[in-house]
């Protein structure tokens, strides 16, 4: 069920708020709702998760008994049996596919690759549930007091399926207390509109535009046509994965729930680490305090330190993708990591600040050339495009008049900073939440005739 179907806006939402807002057993509101929202999607994945959510809530409770070694036992089980869910969802099919290449070479039999379709929001929920287990035998948070607490903290339908991850404990207290008032709902409802709109109005349109030049044959792909596709994915990523977390944090707050942000302007950042430190934020986060301080973050020997970076870095891009052009996709920014802490913060003080941005951004852009493509192949074909190879046949993309306005108002809202900010205020004034309401009218209006046209592609992190 995609937040940005007529359904969903007309339908599902209003009817269940209404009940929620009504009925005095919230919880047990919230947790049907979800429920039935991943349903929706996922009937069958649905009780692979339930068996493990239940799975999770008996062993928290065995850790937090258990403060000695051997509460890592059932820290263990349960880590593993989260991985399993994801390595076979997500990563079987790729690396029985490579094995079978490696025993082919060696003219040895070749194994059986099963083919499983991947569950909707899979990394998120993974992540967040070992995410509960790992923090309860830290001492960092306690178990859930009953499972229906636990069950809706991994169900939650707003953040379930493309995040913004988040901590048990960091949410614990509002699942069972949510802040209901009138303000919470007028920033949720704006904040979801405008949401709505980055994802409708311009993530959809310039996809299609970045769609339609990288299903051209390599032959017909020229630097300017290449530039512009490329320009046109960058934007659409953002707008398609910002406006998801604005509308789950919007309809959040409307529920009650404040969830953490998750996008900070990344495109005005000055360096690849400022740039991790503004995109997808709560995976970063997770990232740096789940897997880089761990093994050992910046207290180890500079070399030790630079591995590390790309491991996290190698295994954040397979978190996205089970493929090597994700591999290479983390890979680049990792290193891109490791240059800036060894040399480039050291020498870029005496860099105008418009250089060392316009380096991250070209460099990200580039970067996402392998995020967009299928294989390793296609990436350099697309790379050679981009650097002046010559189309030998017709090129069927232009620069239209509509192609034009969607990419001046995407790059407007990206790089001037006070057109990009998208955190409402809760001491806004009287004048400028008269402004913003309007705006939202025209903006929930100009999306439901777009959604009325017809069916819009999903978010696009709904394939992690």
């Amino acid at each position: 069920m995609l937040f940005s179907t007529p359904f969903f806006c007309f339908a599902f939402f209003p009817a269940f708020f209404l009940l929620y807002f009504l009925v005095p057993a919230k919880r047990v509101v919230l947790l049907a709702g979800s429920l039935l929202f991943y349903a929706w999607g996922e009937p069958v994945f649905l009780f692979v998760v339930l068996a493990s959510s239940v799975l999770d809530w008996v062993l928290g409770r065995l850790i937090s008994r258990r403060k000695d070694r051997a509460g890592v036992v059932p820290l263990a089980l349960g880590i593993a049996a989260n991985l399993g869910i994801l390595v076979y969802t997500k990563y079987a099919f790729f690396a029985l596919t490579n094995w079978n290449y490696v025993l082919d070479l060696l003219a040895q039999p070749l194994v059986s690759v099963p083919k499983v379709a991947l569950p909707l929001g899979v990394s998120f929920i993974v992540f967040e549930k070992i995410t509960y287990l790992v923090d309860i035998r830290r001492g960092a948070a306690n178990p859930a007091r009953s499972l229906l607490d636990y069950l809706n903290y991994v169900f939650l339908f707003p953040k379930l399926l493309a995040g913004p991850i988040v901590k048990y404990h960091d949410i614990a207290g509002q699942l069972t207390r949510p802040s209901l008032s009138w303000r919470n709902l007028q920033g949720g409802i704006l904040r979801f509109v405008f949401g709505l709109g980055k994802k409708v109005l311009l993530g959809d349109q310039l996809g299609a535009v970045a769609d339609s030049v990288f299903s051209l044959n390599g032959r017909a792909l020229d630097t300017g046509s290449a530039w512009l596709g490329l320009v046109c994915f960058g934007l659409q990523i953002y707008f398609d994965f910002s406006g998801y977390s604005d509308m789950a944090i919007g309809m959040g707050r409307m529920l009650g729930f404040r969830l953490l942000e998750n996008f900070d302007n990344p495109y005005l950042a000055t360096s690849v680490s400022d740039f991790w430190k503004r995109w997808h934020i709560s995976l970063t986060s997770w990232i740096r305090e789940y897997l880089y301080i761990p093994l050992g973050g910046n207290r180890v020997a500079p070399l030790r330190v630079a591995l590390n970076l790309f491991l996290c870095f190698l295994l954040s891009g397979l978190w996205h993708g089970a493929s090597w052009n994700f591999v290479a996709w983390g890979l680049l920014h990792g290193g891109g990591i490791a240059a800036d802490r060894y040399f480039w913060h050291a020498r870029n003080n005496g860099i105008p600040k418009f250089f060392r941005w316009l380096g991250t951004t070209v460099f990200v852009f580039l970067a996402w050339t392998f995020f967009r493509v299928p294989d390793l192949k296609s990436a350099v074909g697309y790379l050679a495009a981009l650097f002046g190879r010559h189309a030998t046949e017709a090129n069927a993309i232009f620069l239209t008049p509509d192609v034009l306005f969607f990419l001046l108002a995407g790059l407007a809202l990206v790089f001037l900073p006070l057109a990009a900010s998208r955190r409402e205020s809760d001491e806004s004034s009287e004048p400028r939440l008269a402004v913003r309401t309007a705006a939202g009218i025209l903006i929930f209006v100009l999306c439901s005739a777009r959604m009325a046209l017809g069916s819009l592609p999903p978010f696009i992190y709904f394939h992690f």
